[in-house]
């Protein structure tokens, strides 16, 4: 048995159940004459002891990374703040809270209700940070809202309320946590980014032939996660039925540790933060996209400490013009001949590790999370883990999920100033050990991703965007055999459906070939377009159908 250690990197609070728009500005930004507010000044803690108790954990891989001091208190909108009445008759409720020297500032709600038309903000004192807007979108039947950070010292909370709704909001602050040693930067993923060591791969470095176009199918599907006090990463997972319900695979550790367990409902989801331009084991800096995309809020349908799986389905709405994939899988015990990993280490913008041999399946001895039947990635060719890559999906040489991260001993040698990894390796739960261990489908995977009981053993992802992946729609049975060799894919077609338009995208959803299949010509002559995965869409006009299905050229 071996000991290892979890890559859980403790960040912030969650949010609550939908997507934050942060493209406005708090109501009252907009009136010169609001009454001045005094701030409620937090008192003083002892810093250098937290700082000695965080040097004694270091380490420990069954605790979580402290990153701030949790004050508790008691504030809502009865007992302090200012109402102050506008003209028409709407209102707006201010606090304003200091705590000397603090790099962030967040926020628990213990009772959260926004009406329509209602707003939160949270904003610094120089007004160059802000958060917001929650309305009623983040409304949740446990009336719990966690906010991300705000960086400051001296931070304002602002609520607006319209005249008809009036006295219908709820606020009441339970926790208000002061960060000694977490920059906002980072996770709010636009400002100060390249936290992680230097011999990282963003996802958009090349892998070679093989895995390329597999990393790029299977980054639309990962994304980093706020689990209460916690950061880790996961994906979206595919469903049997190719239906598209958001179920979402991470770490059982990310879920509960020491600490306790944190209502998904407050966990937060951030897709496609991939940067812009390719650090590949440099030191040059990655830079941020602008197009990554926020939801919160999920509810916990199974997990086990056994394999390390935990499997929520997310509340917060998805939309399908966000271009994210629901990853496949492989439930089997079939060794992998090569496999990679996305991540987002130490909260950083999206990488990528390729294992160009085959991970080992293994049981080891993870501490206080006792024996974990895991995948064991021996060393990384390229790229390493580090904390917050906690949950992150391992892909097989298919690009299906075999497991997902729990943690090891692979890091950037020279203390993350080496480009080059230390060429250790890490450790998965296996996906095979999460499908059908557990005793009832709280514990287990193969209730929820196969809940007919086909008895599928793999499945290919499924792209919202693009429609189904390798699924027959109702279009009538149209069949599509690929000739690898040839790179002719003849389409068989049936007495309703005589005549088709085609189209086959890349896997950047990008057209590359168009036509018309019919019975004297039902071959799409792929021979001119390079190896990889592409998708092919045939469209009966005259029946308003599609089918869309997955096709390899090798």
């Amino acid at each position: 048995m071996k000991q290892i250690f979890t890559l859980l990197l403790i960040s912030v609070f969650a949010l609550g159940n939908a997507q934050l728009s942060n493209d406005a500005t708090p109501k009252g930004w907009e009136f010169d004459n609001l009454d001045g507010v005094a701030p409620i000044v937090m008192p003083s803690f002892d810093l250098a002891k937290i700082e000695q108790e965080d040097l004694r954990n270091q380490g420990r891989m069954d605790i979580p990374y402290r990153f701030g001091y949790e004050f508790v208190v008691d504030y809502n909108m009865e007992n302090s703040g200012h109402w102050q009445t506008l003209e028409n008759g709407d209102r707006i409720w201010r606090i304003r809270f200091y705590s000397e020297g603090a790099k962030t500032m967040n926020f628990l709600f213990s009772d959260f209700y926004m009406p329509e038309g209602a707003s939160l903000y949270l904003y610094c004192n120089d007004k160059k940070d802000v958060l917001g807007a929650y309305d009623s979108k983040q409304n949740n039947p446990e009336r719990v809202l966690g906010t991300w950070l705000v960086n400051g010292e001296d931070i304002w909370v602002e609520y607006y309320e319209p005249a008809a709704h009036k006295n219908e909001g709820k606020l009441e602050f339970y926790k208000l946590i002061h960060g000694y040693r977490t920059a906002d930067d980072i996770l709010k993923g636009t400002n100060d980014l390249n936290d992680s060591g230097n011999c990282h791969y963003d996802v958009n470095c090349t892998m070679g032939n093989g895995i390329d176009d597999l990393k790029d199918i299977n980054k639309k599907s990962v994304a980093k996660i706020i689990i209460g006090g916690g950061l880790c990463t996961g994906a979206l997972v595919n469903n049997v039925n190719n239906d598209g319900t958001p179920y979402f695979l991470t770490a059982n550790h990310c879920y509960e540790n020491e600490f306790g367990t944190v209502n998904p409902n407050q966990w937060s989801f951030r897709f496609n933060w991939i940067s812009t331009t390719t650090s590949c084991a440099t030191t040059s800096n990655s830079v941020s996209n602008f197009d990554y995309h926020t939801v919160s809020g999920a509810q916990l349908k199974a997990h086990r400490a056994g394999s390390d799986f935990c499997l929520v389905q997310l509340t917060g709405p998805i939309d399908s013009t966000w271009d994210l994939v629901f990853a496949g899988w492989d439930r089997s015990t079939t060794t992998p001949t090569k496999s990679f990993g996305i991540h987002h280490p130490s909260g950083d913008i999206m990488k990528v590790s390729l294992d160009t041999g085959s991970p080992v399946s293994t049981t080891i001895n993870a501490g206080g999370m006792g024996n974990i039947d895991t995948w064991e990635v021996l060393s990384w060719e390229k790229g390493v883990t580090e904390g917050g890559s906690s949950g992150s999906p391992l892909f097989d040489n298919n690009g299906r999920i075999r497991g997902q991260l729990l943690g090891g001993n692979s890091e950037c040698a020279n203390n993350g100033n080496s480009t080059n990894g230390n060429g250790f390796g890490d450790y998965y739960g296996r996906f095979n050990v999460s499908w059908n261990t557990g005793s009832s489908s709280s514990s287990r995977l193969r209730d929820w991703l196969d809940p007919n009981n086909t008895s599928s053993t793999t499945l290919d992802y499924y792209s919202p965007l693009l429609g189904v992946s390798d699924v027959v729609s109702p279009v009538n049975e149209i069949k599509v055999y690929p000739n690898p060799s040839r790179g002719l894919f003849t389409v068989s077609l049936t007495d309703e459906a005589s005549a088709l338009q085609y189209e086959v995208y890349n896997v950047l959803g990008q057209a590359v070939q168009s036509g018309k299949i019919d019975s004297a010509n039902n071959t799409i002559d792929m021979t001119a377009k390079a190896n990889g995965v592409y998708i092919l869409r045939l469209t009966d006009a005259a029946a308003n159908k599609t089918l869309t299905r997955k096709i390899v050229k090798e």
